[in-house]
């Protein structure tokens, strides 16, 4: 098998946000301004059913009195990446808050168990 090494002509992100447990409490903001989305990593490894980290383009609100942008499910006791090549913009900037229940409305769950979750923005 050949190996081909090739260089990156520019950085695709230069910033990493770490959560280490997410939750409904009140949604995170993680950057104000303008930025693109370019992966999420969700780790439920120690949740018991199903999370979902929720996402959405604001600098403000909290988790029941918006519906996210972006619902990315995390199933029971795995990591699961989610990687969008040409990246997701957001205008105003990154808020998220992570829950149990799919549903968008309010009124949302807690999440059970530890649910992390990383963010690469650029």
């Amino acid at each position: 098998m050949a190996v081909t090494i090739g260089t990156v002509a520019a950085a695709l992100a230069d910033t990493l946000v770490s959560d280490s447990a997410v939750t409904d409490a009140s949604g995170v903001q993680a950057n104000s301004g303008s930025t693109t989305l370019f992966c999420v990593k969700g780790e439920g490894t120690a949740t018991t059913s199903t999370s979902y980290i929720k996402a959405w383009d604001a600098t403000s609100g909290a988790p029941d009195s918006n519906n996210p942008d972006y619902i990315f499910p995390v199933p029971a006791g795995t990591s699961i990446e989610y990687v969008s090549a040409d990246g997701n913009a957001l205008a105003a900037g990154l808020r998220y808050w992570g829950t149990s229940t799919r549903a968008n409305g309010s009124t949302q769950a807690a999440t059970v168990g530890t649910l992390a979750a990383k963010f690469l923005l650029s």
